[in-house]
């Protein structure tokens, strides 16, 4: 028998957990035998289980509850009650599943003002709300429901101001990209228009058009490998301080960092492409004369 650590509860019906997709790991769900007349029963969250229960098997065994004790009967899968961003938030993440049945009396009052249910539908078109409101009144005349929400608009609404924040730095992402990009061309225009006298001189000397072009090609590349590595070096080390707006990626994730290192390497060699191609096509006589 444990000591009850910090842990957020929850009062439910015997289908809570399969109506929340909840998976099971040990034991068994909440049935409808849990009844008032029966022994107090729970089922904890892996949480729960990896962090009181280290290397031992919590089915069976039982915690300190309310001045009496709750069997374990079941694991099941965490639930993020904070939201998908719940490691950077909330201390309390351990979970305890009791009937409602069981509740002690005292307790009748506060759960009945602040239930909520859940409706888990075959299809994915959601009911309106007047067909549920309509199936409550059927069950319990006198009971009021209000704040329908789907499960998309709960998770929606969670992430609203990561999105917010998410969307800024992508649109200063895209505006960094394009006057990349344009600095880029201008560098290459510049470096292009500086060697025409060389080129000039390379395709009467007998050079092939596409050798010209590789010319280019080869100095843009260095260029373009040697700022994409310094800046993957500097990203690795500034990224860590956006780690409390992602949700399922690592600060340094390599596929990530693959993806935006191809695109600026593609958007590089776009950029060089013009110049390159008016290196190319430069006419020997006039890029001797060009001072």
């Amino acid at each position: 028998m444990s000591e009850m650590p910090e842990t957020l509860l929850y009062v439910v019906s015997p289908d809570y957990l399969r109506a929340m997709g909840i998976p099971l790991f040990r034991g068994r769900f909440l049935t409808s035998q849990d009844s008032a007349d029966s022994r107090r029963v729970g089922v904890i969250d892996e949480d729960f289980a990896r962090e009181y229960f280290v290397n031992e098997d919590p089915i069976g065994r039982s915690i300190r509850f309310e001045n009496s004790t709750v069997e374990i009967v079941g694991v099941v899968g965490h639930t993020q009650q904070w939201g998908v961003d719940e490691k950077f938030n909330g201390s309390v993440k351990a979970q305890l599943y009791t009937p409602a049945e069981q509740v002690p009396n005292d307790w009748l009052e506060y759960v009945r003002k602040g239930a909520g249910i859940v409706i888990r539908t075959q299809t994915p078109n959601y009911p309106s709300v007047a067909v549920i409101r309509s199936a409550m009144q059927q069950i319990n005349s006198e009971q009021v429901t209000y704040d329908f929400e789907s499960m998309d608009q709960i998770i929606s609404r969670s992430l609203e101001s990561r999105r917010f924040a998410m969307i800024l730095l992508g649109l200063f992402a895209a505006v960094a990209l394009l006057l990349a990009a344009i600095g880029i061309y201008g560098v290459m225009s510049y470096v292009a228009g500086q060697r025409t006298r060389e080129i000039g001189i390379r395709i009467a000397l007998g050079a092939q058009r596409p050798e010209v072009l590789k010319l280019v090609f080869g100095e843009a590349a260095r260029m373009t490998f040697a700022g994409v590595l310094v800046g993957l070096v500097a990203a690795a080390g500034l990224t860590r301080l956006i780690r409390t707006l992602l949700f399922d990626v690592s600060a340094t994730d390599p596929l990530t960092f693959a993806a935006v290192a191809l695109l600026l390497t593609g958007v590089a060699f776009a950029a060089c492409y013009i110049p390159a191609r008016r290196a190319m096509r430069v006419d020997p006589i006039v890029a001797l004369r060009y001072e």
